[in-house]
């Protein structure tokens, strides 16, 4: 299997509504994540991009966040789950963190960095 040029991963961590340390799927982010889907079917980037909703990205006070990362080639599927976890660095060298984005942020980020190859500077945390 083909590993994808990149992989999106989109908050959508959800919390009570008066949490002290807030949650992106209050701040929109699973309609975040569907924007994505449907920018990336948009671009026919279906087999270059892989987008996946998360957990908590740790940037609660930035939400709703996404983090686009690019992956290298290896394949580490065979290592235990708690291996791959703290290799994450490692997995995910080259990646940008956007926060505070709205559905409308959302086509500029695929336009210029999945399509372009240039991460969009004014929604990057």
């Amino acid at each position: 299997m083909n590993s994808p040029q990149y992989r999106v991963f989109v908050c959508t961590k959800q919390r009570e509504p008066n949490h002290p340390e807030g949650c992106c799927h209050n701040c929109g982010g699973m309609e975040i994540y569907q924007a994505f889907q449907k920018e990336i079917k948009q671009h026919k980037l279906e087999n270059n991009v892989e987008i996946r909703p998360s957990g908590c990205l740790d940037c609660c006070e930035a939400g709703a966040v996404a983090l686009i990362c690019q992956p290298k080639k290896q394949d580490l599927s065979w290592l235990p789950t708690k291996v791959r976890v703290k290799l994450r660095k490692l997995l995910f060298a080259n990646k940008s963190m956007y926060g505070n984005l709205t559905p409308k942020d959302v086509s500029a980020i695929v336009e210029s960095h999945l399509v372009k190859g240039k991460p969009l500077k004014r929604a990057q945390i």
